[in-house]
C-alpha cells in the first residue's frame, strides 16, 4: 500500500495540488472538479516541479472544460466501477441494511453484467452494445429471461451507471437506455388441486426414501413447508426463511380467532397478511416437529411470542435451502413440468396456486394484491386467464334470492363449499388433522345448530 508523502504543493485550495510519493520521483497531480465529489489522480511523468505545475494546470483546465461541455472527465472500464457497486451492496447485505432486491442485483452484476460489459469503456455503451448483451444473455441461459428478471438486471445496470456519473466517468447525456425484451404477463407454471393432492400423498414415500437421516429430516419439513406456501401465498425463501413464532398474532374478529402474520423481510420489505384458517393445522404440525416446543400448547407458543424460527428441522437446525429437495420431490413424483405451460415448476408455483384459489373464491383483485404484497398489475397480467371462471356465476345465471326451496339448497351447498374449500382439503390431507367446523365457518356452524334444534323440536 502506498503511503502519501508530506511533499505536496497546493496550486488551488481544495481543487488542485501536486504530491510527491515516497516511492516515486515523479510528481502526481490531484484535482477536483466543481459538481463532482471525487478527487482525480494522474501522474505528470516528470520530476521537475516547474514542469509538473504547468502540466497540472493543463490537466485541471481540460477536465473542467470537458465536464462543462458534457464530456466525461476520464474514461474507465465497466468492470472496476461495477465492482465498487458490488462491494457496496455486499457490505449492506452483511450489515443487514440492504433492500430486499440487493441479492438480485448482486447476482445480476456477478453473473451477467461484468462478464459481458467488463472490458467496455463505461462511456461507450451505445444501443448496439446493449442489443448484443441481450443476445449474449439469451444464448447463455438458453431462453429469454422473463420481464421481471430483466427489470432486476436493468436496475443493477443503472446502479453502475449512477456510480460512473457521480465519479465523472460519464455524463447523464451518455447514459444508455436499458431495454426489456422479456414477456410480461406470461402465464406461470402452476399446480392443479389434483396434482398437489397427488404430491401430498407421495410425500410419506419421499421422506422414507431419503438416504441419510438429515435428508429425511429435510423432507419431513418440506412436507409441511409445501402446503404452508400453498395456503398462505408467501414468497418462498426470504419471507418464509425469517418467519419466527413471535411474528404470528391471533386476533379475534366477529368472535372468531384469526391468524395474522407479520413478515419481516421480503421482496418489497416487511408486510402483514391474514392467513387462511387451515394454517392452524400446519402450525400445529410445526409445533410437534420442534423439539423444544413439542410439549407446549400452540396457543401458549403464540401468546409467548417465542423468538425461534418457524421452519426448523426436528433436530432444531435450519435447512440451508429447500429448492433442491422440492425439485427432487417433483422429479420423483413426475410432476416437475406443468402440463398447461410446459414450464418447470418450483416452490414459487405454490404462490401461484394460492393466488388462483383466492381469485376463484371471489377475492377482489385489489384485496388480493395487498394480501400477497404485490401490485394489482401483476395480478391482472398473470391471472387474466381466470376471468371466465371468475365470472362463471354471472354466465350461468343468478340464483333466485327467495328463501326456501331450491335456492336455499343451492346457497347451503355454496356455503359448504366455501367452508370445505380446496386449500383446506389440501392441508387436511397433508397433515392428517381436521379443522373444527366452527373455525372453518361460524355462519355454517350456526346454520347446522339451528337445523339440529329444529329437528329435535319436530321429533318431540
Amino acid at each position: 500500500m502506498r503511503i502519501p508523502s508530506d511533499a505536496s504543493v497546493v496550486l488551488k485550495p481544495e481543487q488542485l495540488r501536486l504530491v510527491l510519493r515516497d516511492d516515486s520521483k515523479k510528481w502526481q497531480v490531484h484535482y477536483k472538479i466543481d459538481g463532482l465529489k471525487k478527487w482525480f489522480r494522474r501522474s505528470t511523468d516528470t520530476a521537475e516541479l516547474k514542469e509538473a505545475k504547468r502540466i497540472a494546470e493543463r490537466m485541471w483546465m481540460k477536465a473542467t472544460f470537458d465536464h462543462e461541455e458534457g464530456r466525461p472527465v476520464v474514461s474507465k472500464k465497466f468492470k472496476p466501477i461495477a465492482e465498487i457497486v458490488l462491494n457496496d451492496l455486499l457490505t449492506e447485505v452483511a450489515a443487514g441494511t440492504a433492500k430486499p432486491s440487493a441479492k438480485d442485483y448482486i447476482s445480476a452484476i456477478r453473473l451477467y453484467l461484468i462478464p459481458f460489459y467488463g472490458t467496455y469503456n463505461i462511456d461507450c455503451l451505445v444501443p448496439a452494445v446493449i442489443s448484443e448483451f441481450h443476445e449474449w444473455r439469451k444464448n447463455l441461459v438458453g431462453r429469454e429471461l422473463s420481464g421481471s428478471a430483466q427489470n432486476n438486471h436493468n436496475a443493477a445496470f443503472n446502479l453502475v451507471l449512477d456510480e460512473a456519473i457521480e465519479r465523472g466517468f460519464m455524463t447523464e447525456h451518455q447514459r444508455p437506455s436499458a431495454k426489456n425484451t422479456g414477456t410480461e404477463g406470461e402465464r406461470r407454471a402452476e399446480f392443479s388441486q389434483e396434482e398437489l393432492e397427488i404430491l401430498m400423498r407421495f410425500s410419506p414415500k419421499f421422506i422414507e426414501s431419503g438416504r441419510t437421516q438429515r435428508t429425511r429430516l429435510i423432507r419431513e419439513l418440506l412436507s409441511i413447508y409445501v402446503p404452508f406456501m400453498a395456503a398462505t401465498g408467501m414468497r418462498p425463501g426470504t419471507e418464509a426463511e425469517f418467519l419466527e413464532w413471535r411474528h404470528i398474532d391471533v386476533e379475534i374478529r366477529d368472535g372468531q380467532p384469526v391468524l395474522h402474520f407479520r413478515l419481516q423481510k421480503g421482496k418489497r420489505g416487511p408486510r402483514n397478511f391474514v392467513a387462511h384458517n387451515s394454517c392452524w393445522l400446519l402450525l400445529e404440525k410445526l409445533r410437534q416437529l420442534s423439539p423444544d416446543l413439542a410439549d407446549r400448547p400452540l396457543e401458549e407458543i403464540l401468546k409467548k411470542r417465542i423468538a425461534k424460527r418457524v421452519f426448523r428441522l426436528s433436530d432444531g437446525t435450519v435447512p440451508d435451502n429447500l429448492n433442491k429437495p422440492f425439485r427432487n420431490m417433483l422429479e420423483e413424483s413426475k410432476l416437475l413440468n406443468c402440463p398447461v405451460t410446459n414450464k418447470e415448476r418450483s416452490l414459487y408455483s405454490l404462490r401461484h396456486y394460492y393466488a388462483t384459489q383466492r381469485l376463484l373464491e371471489g377475492i377482489p383483485i385489489h384485496d388480493l394484491a395487498e394480501q400477497m404484497g404485490t401490485s394489482v398489475k401483476m395480478i391482472t397480467d398473470h391471472y387474466s386467464h381466470l376471468t371466465p371462471l371468475m365470472k362463471a356465476k354471472q354466465f350461468a345465471g343468478v340464483v333466485d334470492g327467495q328463501a326456501g326451496g331450491e335456492a336455499a339448497q343451492i346457497r347451503a351447498i355454496m356455503q359448504a363449499q366455501m367452508a370445505n374449500n380446496n386449500i383446506l382439503s389440501l392441508i387436511e390431507l397433508s397433515t392428517g388433522l381436521t379443522l373444527p367446523l366452527i373455525v372453518q365457518s361460524r355462519a355454517l356452524t350456526k346454520d347446522f345448530e339451528q337445523r339440529l334444534q329444529q329437528a329435535q323440536q319436530q321429533n318431540g
